[in-house]
């Protein structure tokens, strides 16, 4: 006979207050005036009014900086990488830079530009061109062809104050105050506005692969949109829950977002959004930018530096109830493990690593769902299973 173990009394364990415990912290490096981040290869390049700086992340629970590189004018509020470079968007002075970041630990800044104006807050690459809307309401097109004279070649004046921006084929999506605005930036030289959708957006978290995207909302949460079609973009569900109105990051079916003084993060499926806790215990200052590896994410305060872990403080816990109304077997598992659910709710099902990364998500009401666990390799594992705004969270082992 199959030995079944029980899930549902994990809804008490990490419903109210406890959930909030769902994110911890793994490590902080102290230095002030730590503004936008960005991650890449074991470094979050992060900048600093006393310069660009780039931390080692390797090992989580102590960040260490191993390199800078001095501020052109003034801090960057915008930074994109892409292979051996690191591309940059002034702050209080408009600029556009380039570093070479080949030998990331002795970057040196190889090009820039200070034709333009206004605040950079993101930017997106398309081939040799790098597009970065500003706080001027404008849209530029930077040819990048050679990196040690970035030259703008058009630009396009969006009418609102405009922040994040991700690009999909020969579509640019901007985020202004005036919607999502939806760009044809097949010709460079001559872009054009194509549509809006929405109001009141400001930063972008891009999920191309399921052309979508995460839109912060400048009141509070995200919307979720569709641009299957970008020349009509549909709105999907929204994010709701915590403090959240800033920057947002898409990783692995999760969404983290920075509000004021916390950081919040939320499970995302195919067509729903649910807010799983809000961290701001160790956060000192105002919360500036969030960056993403997998479930360790990395959040700058005016203050401080942070390399934070979800689920850190719950994971492998295993509790037992018999009232269960979810109910999972056999444990160990080797081909197969099945979940069954005994009311009429609807759980969101997801597996992960002992590092957090998934491995499987999906769905299940009542009745029973057959997983296939042969293509997992033998090891710990942790079902995370979330309803009406409680998680569970129980390990299993595969043979």
């Amino acid at each position: 006979m199959m030995k079944r173990f029980k899930l549902a009394i994990l809804a008490v364990i990490f419903s109210g207050n406890v959930i909030s415990q769902c994110i911890s912290e793994f490590g902080i490096w102290n230095n002030n005036a730590n503004f936008i981040i960005e991650y890449y290869q074991d470094k979050v390049i992060t900048s600093t009014t006393s310069g660009i700086q780039f931390i080692d992340v390797s090992s989580p629970s102590s960040p260490t900086p191993t390199a800078s590189l001095g501020n052109p004018a003034s801090f960057p509020m915008a930074i994109e990488v892409d292979g051996n470079y690191a591309y940059f968007g002034g702050g209080m002075n408009p600029y556009f830079m380039i570093a070479d970041i080949s030998n990331i630990n002795f970057p040196t800044q190889v090009g820039i530009t200070t034709n333009l104006s206004g605040t950079a807050y993101d930017i997106a690459l398309s081939g040799n061109y790098a597009f970065m809307p500003t706080s001027s309401s404008i849209l530029y097109a930077i040819d990048i062809t050679n990196k040690t004279t970035p030259s703008v070649v058009s630009s396009i004046n969006l009418g609102s104050f405009s922040q994040g921006i991700a690009i999909q084929g020969n579509y640019a999506f901007v985020g202004t105050n005036a919607g999502l605005q939806v760009i044809d930036i097949s010709d460079p030289l001559n872009m054009t506005i194509v549509t809006t959708f929405g109001g009141g957006y400001a930063q972008i978290a891009a999920d191309l692969a399921n052309n979508r995207l995460f839109v912060s909302k400048t009141a509070s949460g995200f919307d979720a949109i569709d641009i299957s079609d970008p020349t009509n973009p549909v709105g999907l569900f929204q994010g709701i829950g915590g403090n959240t109105l800033g920057k947002l990051v898409y990783k692995n079916n999760y969404v983290f977002q920075i509000g004021t003084n916390a950081v919040s993060a939320f499970h995302i499926t195919q067509n729903s959004s649910t807010y799983l806790c809000s961290y701001n215990s160790t956060l000192n200052g105002q919360i500036n930018s969030v960056a993403v590896k997998d479930s360790v994410f990395y959040v700058t305060t005016v203050n401080d530096f942070h390399v934070l872990n979800l689920n850190g403080a719950i994971i492998g816990l295993n509790h037992l109830d018999n009232t269960s109304k979810l109910i999972a077997y056999p444990n160990p598992a080797k081909e197969s493990i099945y979940l069954e659910v005994q009311d009429n709710k609807t759980y969101l099902i997801e597996i992960v690593d002992t590092k957090g990364k998934a491995q499987y998500s999906d769905q299940i009401m009542y009745g029973k769902l057959e997983i296939n666990t042969s293509n997992l390799e033998s090891g710990i594992y942790f079902i995370r299973s979330y309803s009406d705004g409680n998680l569970m969270i129980t390990k299993f082992v595969k043979q």
